[in-house]
């Protein structure tokens, strides 16, 4: 780097500008305070970046913005937004909260999934609804899969299927099966047992 060029321009009018100039790496930088705002400019051969304090407002444009930090803290009184136009990723080594005092909205366009490496538990004090609009799976490779309620009811508004290698339908109480139209009990042997069985 050769020799900078330095300036300062003092005016009641426009306050106070700061510039060095790097001619040899084609660099300028600039402070202007004009009694309003203090503007820092960093502009070279292909980008430019700004900071720009006023009273109520800081406005940082940059290519690209790092903190390298122990803790940062950010609070905000009113309506805060983070968006980002292209990939936004959020990443923590260690333990992560997701915390609202009202409504959590998760929501996207395309695919959604939530998955870990251990288990995965979803609950809810009050109910808890699920709702695929063209059709709902739940599968366990290994082990078991497992409803249990106070009541369970499983209704099809077409056809409901249940069906496995041995399929064994058990109550502790009354059993009953019914149908308004016909009903079928078929298989290649049929036993109807019972201290008591009533046909009819």
């Amino acid at each position: 780097m050769g020799t900078l060029v330095c300036k300062i321009e003092l005016d009641k009018v426009k306050g106070i500008t700061v510039q060095v100039d790097n001619a040899d790496d084609q660099i300028t930088q600039t402070v202007v305070m004009d009694g309003t705002s203090i503007t820092i400019t960093v502009k070279g051969p292909q980008e430019t970046s700004t900071f720009v304090q006023k009273q109520d407002s800081i406005v940082v444009t940059v290519k690209d913005l790092t903190f390298d930090t122990d803790t940062i803290t950010m609070k905000s009184k009113g309506v805060s937004q983070w968006t980002s136009q292209d990939t936004l990723t959020v990443k923590s080594t260690k333990d992560m909260t997701f915390t609202s005092s009202a409504k959590l909205t998760q929501t996207a366009t395309s695919d959604a999934k939530l998955a870990s490496s251990a288990n995965v538990n979803i609950e809810a004090t009050s109910k808890l609804a699920m709702k695929g609009n063209m059709g709902a799976e739940m599968v366990t490779s290994g082990g078991e899969a497992k409803v249990d309620g106070v009541t369970l009811k499983l209704a099809g508004k077409t056809t409901a299927e249940m069906s496995g290698a041995m399929t064994k339908v058990t109550a502790t109480g009354k059993l009953d099966l019914e149908a308004s139209g016909m009903a079928n009990l078929k298989g290649s042997i049929t036993s109807v047992g019972g201290s008591l069985v009533k046909l009819g």
